[in-house]
């Protein structure tokens, strides 16, 4: 799809920040409010470029996250079953070494072993790959390519959402585990459904005050329990691939860290410990660049790669950067 230098201007800005009002991003772009809010509808709402999308730090609720990769005798997936497990926060079909990846959210290696037994009553699996994300190799961005202006953000003092202004988040911080009481669950819920949901109709529809609710928000921010406000694009729609890159290596060193960090085709990395040492998500207009990517990829590792496999993304069918038990 061609966008205009508007178009791409306002993806980047509700990437960084889907909070951000029209008010303010008109202001940033110098147009009118009313244009910001016809491009939303058409680019999100009609086109389905992207959705908003909110990202929470589980791992200061003391979580551990997972991958596992499945391989299947039977391709007949079951993707309502897989939803609606709620240690399962990401599936997706792919094409590879393994049909379909997951990441699993769990506090106690036992929960691990029970997802793993509710996968095996759903699917026929021929093979399992199974990793702990350890540490980030490139903390997640939502810029992607086609939409990099690098674009100045809206500014507002009064308010502290419009922290939230980086281009990539993500946090490794281990902390003691927070609690959450009814009122939480009840504005996590719905900002789960709805990240742009304004404060007077998010109190409407949980009845909760409207000043706890920004109290509580804000308060979610300046402890950085919300890392990020943005959007999760449809890679297909701007005629982008997704590989999947899953490596083994002797050691990720400062120089391919500080490569991957100026690639803009990477849009995260982790470090790994189990079937794999690392992984990196990577996006393509074509086979072509692709292979140019790997090729860099590897010039990158040199004599530390020992080996890697590639999954090719097909389709999202969950995507939700939080522990859905913790609402029950």
């Amino acid at each position: 799809m061609n966008l205009t230098l508007r178009q791409k201007q306002l993806l980047e800005l509700l990437s960084i920040n889907c909070r951000f009002s029209n008010r303010d991003i008109a202001k940033t772009l110098r147009c009118s409010e009313d244009a910001i809010d016809y491009q939303i509808k058409k680019l999100i709402k009609e086109e389905k470029l992207a959705r908003f999308s909110i990202q929470f730090d589980y791992f200061i609720m003391e979580y551990r996250q997972y991958h596992l990769w499945l391989r299947l005798n039977n391709l007949e997936i079951s993707h309502k079953e897989l939803e609606s497990l709620p240690s399962i926060i990401s599936v997706n079909d792919s094409y590879g070494r393994y049909d379909v990846q997951l990441v699993a959210l769990v506090k106690q290696p036992e929960e691990l072993q029970e997802i793993i037994e509710s996968l095996k009553k759903i699917f026929d699996i021929a093979d399992i790959g199974i990793a702990e994300c350890t540490s980030y190799l490139k903390s997640f961005t939502n810029i992607i390519p086609p939409i990099m202006t690098n674009t100045k953000t809206p500014k507002n003092k009064k308010n502290p959402l419009y922290q939230l202004t980086t281009r990539a988040y993500s946090s490794e911080r281990k902390i003691s585990s927070i609690a959450l009481d009814t009122t939480d669950k009840k504005i996590i819920s719905a900002l789960l459904h709805d990240p742009r949901i304004k404060f007077s109709d998010l109190s409407e529809k949980t009845g909760i005050n409207h000043e706890t609710i920004r109290y509580r928000i804000n308060g979610y921010v300046k402890n950085k329990f919300i890392l990020n406000f943005g959007l999760l694009h449809d890679f297909q729609k701007y005629g982008l691939y997704t590989t999947y890159l899953l490596l083994n290596v002797k050691t990720f060193d400062k120089t391919f860290i500080k490569y991957l960090e100026k690639e803009p085709n990477v849009f995260y990395g982790a470090k790994l410990t189990g079937a794999y040492s690392g992984i990196i998500y990577l996006v393509s207009h074509n086979p072509e660049e692709l292979g140019e990517k790997l090729k860099s990829i590897r010039k990158a590792l040199g004599d530390n790669l020992l080996s890697f496999d590639l999954i090719h993304m097909e389709k999202i069918y969950k995507y939700i950067q939080f522990p859905e038990k913790e609402l029950e």
